[in-house]
C-alpha cells in the first residue's frame, strides 16, 4: 500500500481539519495511507525559534527514514522562512516527488483551485440581491495567487454590472482591516456600500471595528469574507463568506500528487466552494432576540470551556505526578495505557522510542541529534478502549508497527516526543476522520507529561549509576587500585559459586632494610609510605594468570591464585616471593626509598565462608612471626631462599647457611629437599641459570663476562652447565631470543 506524507505545522483551526480531510478521503479511495507529520505548537515570526520548537519540528526530520511514496507540504501555514529553507532541505535529501499547496516559492510543484467564480457570484449577489453600486475589495498580499484569483472574480461582477469599486492592498491579517475600519469610521474614505474581503480573518476585523465606530453592518455597509472559517460563522452578526476552499484544495492537491506516483485517483468536477450566507449582508435577520440568544450560548461554552479546562487542568496535574513517580518504563507505559482514554477521537496510537533512550546513564540530560535511528521501539500499542499491547522494536521505515501489516488506509498523525530539548521519540495517533484530531490541551499536557517521565527516569537511571559507582569504588584501594578487603571477600565468594579451587597468600611487611641507594632524607612516616607502595608495585607486577591481588590494610596485601589437584598452597606461594623478592631487588635500584621493604607471608586454601577463611589467615600472620634466636624454623629457611635467588652470583657457602640457621649442613640439605621439593646445590644453579638468560636476553655482555655476573670463575664450566640445564648453549639461546 503507497503513502503519501502531509508536513503540516500545529492544526489548530477547521481549516486545516478540512484540508487534511479532503487529502484522507481522496488518497484513501485511491487505496492510499495519509501519514500527517505535524507539531503541537506553531513558530510565529516574532517567536524565538527554542530548542522546544525546534524539537517539536525535528519530527520533519522522519521523512528521511520513513517509507513515503509522495509528499504535500502545506507551505502556507509555515511562517517562519528557516523553517520553510529547512523543509525544502530535508524533502530534496529526501528524494520524494512533492507538491506544495503553498505556491513554487520553494522551488515545488503546486496547485491552484478556481477561485474567481465563486467571488463573482458572492459579489454578483450583494449587487443583484442587496442592490450595492459602490464597491470596494480588500485584497490580501500584493502576488498572492488565492487574492489575485478572488480579486478578478470581484472585478469581472463589479464591471459587468458597471459598479463603482475601489481596489484597498490588505495582509490576510486583522491590522490592514481595522486600519481600513477607522479610515471609513474616521471618514478619510468615502463608505461603500459593500465591501468584499479576500478572507474571513479582515472580514471580521472589518466587522469589529465598524461596529466600535457606530457604523452599523450590514444597515450601513455589507462586508463578506471567504475561507468559512468556524469564528467567521460564530461572529455576531455572522460573516456571509465561501466555504469549501479548503476542500477544493486538499482534494486537487491530493489527486496531482497520486498520479504523479502512479495512483489513479477518483476525479471530480465539483469543487465543492459554495456560499455560506449570514448577517453580514442582511439576508439572515439579526433579530435582537437571536443576539441575545447567540450572547447566551457563547455565555454557556465560555462556562464549559472553563469547566473542562479546570478538569483537564487537574488530570494533567495527576498526570505529571504519576509519570514522576514512575520507577521503570513498563510503569510508565501502564500509566499511559490507563489515561489514554483522556483523549478524544483516536482510533489507535503508538508511542515510539529511540531504542537507546535510556544510554549513557552517566548523561542524562544528553541532547542527541534530531535524527532517527534505522530501528525504533514500540513500548506501547492500543487501540481506543482496548488494553494496550507491548511493543517491540521496528523498522524506522514503517513509521509505526501497524503499518507493517496488511490494513485499510489509515490517517496517522505523529508528533515529536519530547521533554523541552531532550528527544525521546515521538508518538503516533490513528483517526477515522481530520475532524477528531486537533491539538487539545489534554493531548499536549499527556505529551508533555509521558516525555518528562522518561526524563525522570533516566535521572533515576543516574543515580542508580552514581550509587553503583559509589559501591565499585569501595571495592577498590584508591592508592594501588587493588581490591579492597571488601571487594575481595566478594571476589573469593564468585570463585567459590564456581567451585574453584584458591590459594590465598596473605604477604605483609615483617620489617625495613636500609637502602644504601637512597637519597632522601624525608621524614619516617613518609619512608614507610614508600616502601609500602614499593611493595604493592611488586605484587602487582606478580605474573602467572588468574591472579587477584588486594590491599587488606596500609601493610598488609593478598594474592589469590588457581590451584590445580596437585598444587599446594605453599608450592606455589614460595614461587610467588621468590618472583617479588627479584622484583623487589629490581626495584630498589632506581628508588629513592631509604627503606625496603621485606616481606613475610602465609597461605592456605580458601573454603567458605571466604571471611572465616579469610580472618582465620590474618590470624596466623599476625601470631606466627620467628623468635629471635636459635632455628626460628620453615620461615627463616624460605627466607634463606629467597636471599639466594635474589642474589645467585654470590658465593653462597653451605657450612655457614647452616651455622646461619643454627643446624647442621645434612640437617639443612635434608630440610631444604623436603619443604622446596629439589636441593640445596640445583636450586643455586637454576637461580643463576634463570640469571644468566635474563642477561643474556638483555645485554649485549660476552658470555665470559656474563658467567662472572651469575657467580662462575670458570667461563667452560658455564657453557656446560647453561647447556645441561636447558639443551643449548649460550650463544644459541641468544640468537633464538
Amino acid at each position: 500500500m503507497k503513502r503519501i506524507g502531509v508536513i503540516i505545522p500545529a492544526v489548530t483551526d477547521n481549516l486545516q481539519n478540512e484540508l487534511l480531510e479532503s487529502i484522507y478521503r481522496t488518497a484513501s479511495a485511491a487505496g492510499c495511507d495519509v501519514i500527517v507529520l505535524t507539531t503541537a505548537t506553531t513558530g510565529l515570526e516574532y517567536h524565538v525559534q527554542s530548542e522546544i520548537m525546534e524539537c517539536e519540528e525535528s519530527i520533519f526530520a522522519l521523512l528521511e527514514r520513513a517509507r513515503l511514496d509522495g509528499i504535500l507540504l502545506v507551505s502556507q501555514y509555515f511562517i517562519k522562512e528557516p523553517v520553510r529553507q529547512k523543509l525544502s532541505e530535508i524533502i530534496r535529501k529526501a528524494g520524494i516527488p512533492c507538491i506544495d499547496t503553498g505556491g513554487t516559492a520553494l522551488g515545488f510543484e503546486t496547485v491552484t483551485i478556481p477561485q474567481d467564480d465563486i467571488v463573482c457570484e458572492l459579489t454578483n449577489h450583494v449587487i443583484v440581491q442587496h442592490g450595492c453600486r459602490n464597491l470596494m475589495f480588500l485584497a490580501g498580499f500584493a502576488g498572492n495567487s488565492d487574492s489575485e484569483q478572488r480579486m478578478q472574480g470581484f472585478l469581472r461582477a463589479a464591471r459587468a454590472h458597471d459598479c463603482a469599486y475601489e481596489i484597498v492592498c490588505g495582509d490576510f491579517w486583522k491590522a490592514k482591516a481595522a486600519e481600513l475600519g477607522e479610515e471609513l469610521v474616521q471618514r478619510k474614505r468615502a463608505l461603500p456600500d459593500a465591501v468584499i474581503c479576500a478572507n474571513d480573518i479582515m472580514a471580521v476585523s472589518l466587522c469589529n471595528t465598524l461596529q466600535r465606530g457606530g457604523i452599523s453592518v450590514p444597515d450601513d455597509v455589507i462586508v463578506t469574507g471567504f475561507d468559512g472559517h468556524l469564528f467567521a460563522l460564530s461572529h455576531f452578526p455572522s460573516v456571509t463568506t465561501v466555504s469549501g476552499a479548503m476542500q477544493a484544495l486538499g482534494k486537487c492537491a491530493a489527486e496531482k500528487l497520486l498520479t504523479r506516483i502512479g495512483c489513479t485517483p477518483a476525479y471530480s468536477t465539483d469543487t465543492g466552494m459554495h456560499i455560506l450566507y449570514g448577517s453580514t449582508c442582511g439576508c439572515v435577520e439579526r433579530l435582537k432576540v437571536y443576539e441575545e440568544a447567540a450572547l447566551l450560548v457563547q455565555e454557556h461554552f465560555r462556562h464549559e470551556a472553563e469547566s473542562t479546562e479546570m478538569l483537564d487542568m487537574r488530570i494533567h496535574s495527576e498526570l505529571i505526578a504519576k509519570a514522576s513517580d514512575v520507577e521503570t518504563l513498563e510503569e510508565l507505559t501502564e500509566l499511559i495505557d490507563r489515561s489514554a482514554h483522556t483523549l478524544k477521537g483516536y482510533q489507535s496510537m503508538f508511542w515510539c522510542l529511540y531504542p537507546d533512550w535510556d544510554a549513557s546513564p552517566e548523561q542524562p540530560d544528553i541532547i542527541r541529534k534530531k535524527t532517527f535511528p534505522k530501528q525504533m521501539l514500540c513500548v506501547l500499542a492500543k487501540d481506543a478502549w482496548q488494553d494496550g499491547r507491548k511493543g517491540c522494536l521496528f523498522p524506522t521505515s514503517e513509521i509505526v508497527p501497524m503499518l507493517s501489516q496488511p490494513h485499510e488506509p489509515v490517517l496517522l498523525f505523529v508528533l515529536s516526543l519530547h521533554a523541552s530539548a531532550q528527544m525521546f521519540g515521538y508518538c503516533g495517533l490513528a483517526y477515522a476522520n481530520a475532524a477528531d484530531y486537533t491539538v487539545t490541551v489534554m493531548l499536549f499536557n499527556m505529551m508533555c507529561a509521558i516525555a518528562n517521565g522518561l526524563r525522570m527516569l533516566r535521572h533515576k537511571q543516574y543515580a542508580e549509576y552514581l550509587q553503583q559507582k559509589l559501591e565499585e569504588a569501595s571495592l577498590y584501594d584508591k592508592m594501588t587500585d587493588m581490591l579492597s578487603k571488601k571487594g575481595f571477600l566478594l571476589w573469593l565468594e564468585k570463585q567459590m559459586q564456581l567451585s574453584a579451587r584458591t590459594g590465598i597468600m596473605l604477604v605483609t611487611i615483617e620489617k625495613l632494610i636500609g637502602n644504601a641507594n637512597a637519597h632522601s632524607h624525608a621524614q619516617l612516616s613518609d619512608k614507610v609510605i614508600q616502601t609500602e607502595l614499593l611493595l604493592a608495585s611488586a605484587i602487582r607486577l606478580l605474573s602467572g594468570q588468574g591472579l587477584q591481588t588486594a590491599r587488606l590494610d596500609k601493610k598488609t596485601f593478598a594474592v589469590a591464585f588457581p590451584l590445580a589437584e596437585t598444587d599446594t598452597p605453599e608450592q606455589r606461594a614460595e614461587e610467588m616471593m621468590i618472583q617479588l623478592e627479584v622484583l623487589i631487588r629490581k626495584m630498589q635500584e632506581g628508588t629513592a626509598a631509604a627503606f625496603l621493604p621485606e616481606p613475610y607471608y602465609v597461605c592456605g586454601i580458601c573454603e567458605a565462608p571466604a571471611e572465616t577463611c579469610l580472618s582465620g589467615l590474618w590470624e596466623t600472620l599476625s601470631s606466627s612471626r620467628p623468635k629471635e634466636s636459635g632455628f626460628i624454623g620453615i620461615h627463616e629457611l624460605k627466607k634463606l631462599r629467597r636471599e639466594i635467588h635474589r642474589a645467585p652470583e654470590l658465593n653462597w657457602n653451605l657450612s655457614e647457611l647452616a651455622k646461619r640457621l643454627n643446624i647442621s649442613k645434612s640437617y639443612l640439605q635434608k630440610l631444604y629437599q623436603e619443604h622446596f621439593g629439589i636441593s640445596y646445590l640445583e636450586d643455586l644453579i637454576g637461580a643463576r641459570i634463570r640469571m644468566a638468560k635474563e642477561l643474556l636476553t638483555a645485554t649485549d655482555l660476552r658470555i665470559g663476562e656474563i658467567a662472572e655476573a651469575c657467580g662462575y670463575n670458570n667461563e667452560t664450566h658455564f657453557m656446560r652447565q647453561f647447556k645441561d640445564k636447558t639443551g643449548i648453549t649460550p650463544t644459541a639461546y641468544r640468537k633464538m631470543k
